[in-house]
């Protein structure tokens, strides 16, 4: 649990910091915006937004696929390096509980916690989290793939630049 919370919070942190700064910058063109009109001069229109790409589409697939497939190997990794067998004093612990909670003979009960192996830690199941980033990464990639217009480009490219020789 607390290495989930160690990992949690700082990328809720790391995200958290990144909006923050990005509302910041919003925040200080906009009040360049209204002091340009307030004044009459020209409005600063800020940085042009780089010409779409359909690498684009690519990098993000990238990104995204690889992101999960890490997400998917890290908690593996933490599941699997989590499992622990019972110690006796689990077993015993366990036997104490169950024999107050039902009212059973503490052999009764010592027995049932016994035949209970159970693993302890975090579930493997958990690194199926992992599957919605590969999933996004995959969609961006089938699209990059499938799209025609890549293809239009690159005919296009190709017959502006010419034949080479």
């Amino acid at each position: 649990m607390i290495a989930i919370v160690g990992v949690v919070f700082p990328v809720f942190g790391l995200i958290l910091a990144a909006l923050l700064m990005r509302n910041r910058q919003q925040y200080l063109l906009h009040q360049e915006r209204m002091a340009a009109l307030e004044k009459g001069t020209a409005i600063p229109l800020g940085p042009e937004p780089a010409p779409w790409s359909p690498r684009a589409y690519l990098l993000r697939g990238l990104i995204w696929s690889f992101s999960g497939v890490a997400l998917i190997v890290c908690l593996l990794g933490i599941a699997w390096s989590t499992q622990r067998p019972q110690t006796p004093e689990d077993i015993s612990y366990r036997a104490r509980a169950i024999s107050r909670n039902l009212d059973i003979p503490l052999d009764q009960a010592r027995q049932m916690a016994e035949k209970d192996q159970t693993a302890r830690g975090l579930p493997a199941g958990v690194a199926l989290l992992g599957v919605v980033p590969l999933a996004v990464g995959l969609a961006y990639l089938v699209f990059y793939f499938t799209d025609d217009s890549r293809k239009r480009l690159a005919e296009a490219h190709s017959e502006s630049v010419g034949p080479r020789g």
